[in-house]
């Protein structure tokens, strides 16, 4: 009779996903997850099939407790103000550590950045989330120009993909600990164009 599971696997999860967000994939050793985590080795095996199995859960916990909010933002938005409060909340500078930041960047920007295609699950979560950013961007371009508060003559798809790259070098910039103090002027410039 196989031992009943004796930890949170969502607590697991959302500490692992704390872990890799501030160390990244290949600092994170599996002795410091399963003590931070507080599962051991045989159980994380078990139940995720090891380290890269539990960061593909980490990512989706990440996509659907922290970027879920930010893509909200997008998906309601009808105009400029929404996409700079996007860029707000995206870049940290809503939720920061008192310089106008967070110093993690944005987990999915430093997958890619450090993974880069290596991983295809890992591609694929990444590729999803860019893919319902630019979709969701491309919305809210759309509405904002039927409303009137963005530019007509912007192509809403072309406009989506300038908007995400420059959102992604934002959170890099973050990551850097080179966004701070100039980041409302960064969000601004960011937004001039399409106003």
């Amino acid at each position: 009779m196989p031992r009943p599971v004796t930890y949170d696997r969502d607590a697991v999860i959302a500490q692992a996903a704390r872990s890799f967000w501030e160390s990244g994939f290949a600092a994170c050793d599996v002795e410091a997850l399963t003590r931070s985590a507080g599962v051991n080795r045989h159980s994380l095996y078990k139940a995720f099939g090891g380290k890269i199995g539990l960061f593909h859960a980490a990512l989706g916990h990440y996509l659907a407790s922290v970027a879920a909010p930010y893509l909200a933002i997008l998906e309601a938005g009808e105009g400029v103000d929404d996409v700079a409060a996007y860029f707000e909340r995206a870049t940290g500078a809503t939720h920061g550590d008192g310089e106008g930041y967070d110093r993690r960047g944005c987990l999915i920007v430093n997958t890619i950045t450090e993974m880069g295609r290596s991983d295809p699950d890992v591609a694929a979560i990444v590729d999803g989330y860019h893919e319902r950013i630019e979709r969701a961007f491309a919305g809210l371009i759309a509405r904002g120009q039927a409303g009137g508060t963005i530019r007509a003559d912007l192509d809403p798809v072309a406009t989506a993909r300038w908007l995400f790259v420059t959102s992604q070098g934002l959170s890099v910039a973050a990551r850097m600990g080179r966004a701070a103090p100039d980041l409302p002027a960064m969000v601004r410039a960011a937004l001039a164009p399409i106003a």
